[in-house]
């Protein structure tokens, strides 16, 4: 049986690798600075020294990239190997697992990404591995070919081979790219620096910029949270170089799992729970990702987090992580570490922790619900809507009697007058997370909690004097007859503000049947059989009750009124007003009756007159 070797097409491997691996021709300078840095990592441990890594670029603008490093180059063996056999690597030699902590890249294709700014590939290196290892000359092209050069340093004066060669008597690598049509715009100084310093800002040894005569440094090669006296103002500062923008304050973090570090920078404005935070995430001091995926808790969006990780293992992309066990211990480090920060300032510079808490109070209501802990240090700066004004979470647990809520915003503004008018307490929990908090802080604190119903409306409400209940006798009798066609009962009660004259009450069930009612009027004939299944499936008892107030003064005139079709314009007028009073919307016959109303009165005025 004979093998075969697989053969790979390489236009249709650069064709998967920008269309589908890498997400735009930016990651050219990724890859070229992670080649370099392993490189450099590469060299220490064949010498076993400290060698002082350095990149250099050397810009022509708008058309030349010279990329060059003092890594440990390549033998020509080792060209034929790694650059013409797609998918090797060049750190498979390491067997002692030094792989995933020193090295970046995995797949060996890092070089091809090259082909998506530049028609042909010029590398020159030469190995680490002897003091008299050749000068190479590598060209790679995207058909598939490439040349193999040694370049004698006595023909260092021959055209191109000049500046190729210079500098080259030490060990290390140059890549030569020149722009392909369509991609100058990669070779300008501003974007090449503006890439260095999005992927390379944390390497550990020094990016230099050659460009029109000048050499500037990109990146400050330590990391600004570890290993030296840091200062939460330094931290602030090196966070708004980074992201453009001040921040209220920084947290530090580090998981010994995945061997991660990092700050989170906390932003100075409000932030939408839903919202997703852009970051810096590195591996190995190269840029990885924007996005905490996994990693950065999802309740965390009030911050913008640089992360620095060695041991967290990268997809296929270089784009993300894997999710497993030690990325998951990484992410729970973050986690309470931002916890820890919030209740260190609560409870330690509590006037700071308000300003924080009113910037961010949309988001710590989920972390409030999801971390018992933290719950009870969150609850008493939370504010709800009552009939008593504003009250926090504290002025709720501290008050004395059982805390009673309108489960929608139209129920609470349904009764909000009524019990505003008696100093009873109603609170709206219609507001994101606000039920939730109410119901936790009522089985933390051991207040009862409950939603209002019928029969506590009622006892906001007196009844009748024997005396007042055969007075208004007949015109509850009456209002019921006029009532009845609008699906609702009379009630005559005394109850509080005087000036208001009724009060319109309607169960769930009836409610709905209103919206339907609202919507079938509305809506085109195709959707009507539906309206109508949907109205036949509420139960036949549905019903409202207009309770009118026996202290009112016009309530007391209406009882006095005998003729039933004069009585009918006044209660039919009184009974929309309630529905508005009420917040209901008005059915288009509800308008046209209150408008028929009022004309007649107008009539009976002027006929009067």
């Amino acid at each position: 049986m004979e093998d075969f070797r697989f053969k790979v097409n390489l236009g249709g491997m650069i064709e998967i690798l920008s269309d589908h691996l890498y997400s735009s021709p930016d990651v050219y300078i990724r890859e070229l600075l992670q080649n370099a840095a392993d490189a450099i990592t590469g060299r220490r441990k064949l010498q076993g020294t400290e060698t002082e890594g350095e990149i250099t670029l050397e810009i022509t603008e708008g058309k030349q990239l010279i990329f060059t490093d003092n890594g440990q180059g390549l033998t020509e063996a080792e060209i034929h190997q790694f650059l013409a056999i797609i998918g090797e690597s060049s750190k498979r030699e390491l067997e002692n697992k030094d792989l995933r902590t020193d090295y970046i890249g995995r797949f060996g294709i890092g070089l091809l990404s090259c082909f998506m700014v530049s028609d042909e590939i010029c590398m020159v290196t030469k190995s680490c591995r002897s003091e008299d290892a050749p000068v190479l000359e590598w060209n790679g092209k995207p058909d598939g070919t490439y040349t193999i050069q040694n370049l004698k340093e006595e023909e260092a004066g021959q055209g191109r081979k000049e500046s190729q060669v210079k500098q080259m008597t030490s060990p290390g690598t140059k890549v030569i790219l020149n722009a392909k049509e369509g991609m100058e715009q990669y070779f300008t100084g501003e974007t090449i620096e503006e890439l260095l310093t999005y992927y390379g800002l944390l390497l550990p040894f020094p990016i230099l910029v050659r460009r029109q005569g000048e050499e500037k440094q990109i990146n400050p090669t330590y990391l600004p949270w570890e290993g030296r006296t840091t200062n939460k103002q330094e931290l602030l500062l090196f966070g708004q170089m980074l992201f453009g923008e001040p921040f209220f304050d920084c947290v530090t973090f580090r998981s010994e799992e995945g061997n991660v570090s990092g700050v989170a920078y906390i932003v100075n404005y409000t932030v939408l729970p839903s919202a997703k935070s852009f970051h810096r995430i590195y591996l190995k001091h190269m840029m990885l990702t924007e996005k905490g995926d996994n990693l950065i808790p999802d309740w965390a969006v009030f911050t913008k987090c640089i992360v620095h990780a060695t041991d967290l293992r990268p997809t296929a992309s270089r784009e993300g992580f894997y999710v497993d066990e030690t990325l998951e211990s990484a992410r729970e480090v973050i986690e309470d570490s931002l916890i820890r920060y919030i209740d260190t300032l609560a409870e330690e510079e509590p006037e700071r922790f308000v300003r924080f808490f009113q910037i961010h109070h949309l988001t710590l209501m989920s972390l409030a619900l999801t971390t018992p802990k933290l719950f009870v240090r969150l609850i008493d700066y939370f504010e709800f809507e009552t009939t008593r004004g504003t009250m926090t979470g504290y002025d709720l647990r501290m008050c004395p009697e059982p805390l009673v809520y309108a489960p929608t915003r139209e129920k609470y503004k349904q009764l909000s007058q009524l019990f505003f008018s008696q100093d009873q307490l109603l609170i709206n929990v219609s507001y994101v997370h606000a039920l939730d908090l109410l119901v936790q802080l009522g089985r933390v604190f051991e207040k009862k909690v409950s939603p209002v119903e019928e029969w506590d409306i009622e006892d906001l409400m007196e009844e009748l004097s024997l005396a007042d209940q055969d007075e208004g006798f007949d015109f509850l009798k009456a209002a019921n007859r006029i009532l009845k066609n609008h699906d609702c009962r009379a009630e005559l009660k005394y109850f509080s503000p005087v000036h208001q004259p009724t009060f319109y009450l309607i169960d769930e069930n009836t409610m709905l049947s209103r919206q339907i009612a609202a919507s079938r009027a509305q809506a085109d004939s195709m959707f009507f059989n539906m309206l109508d299944a949907f109205a036949a499936e509420l139960p036949n008892d549905t019903a409202a009750t207009l309770y009118f107030n026996y202290q009112n003064p016009i309530v007391k005139k209406m009882v006095e009124i005998e003729e039933e079709s004069v009585l009918k314009i006044f209660i039919e007028i009184l009974y929309v007003q309630a529905l508005q009073i009420g917040g209901f919307p008005l059915h288009n016959n509800e308008m046209a009756m209150q408008n028929r109303n009022i004309l007649a009165l107008m009539e009976r005025g002027l006929s009067d007159g």
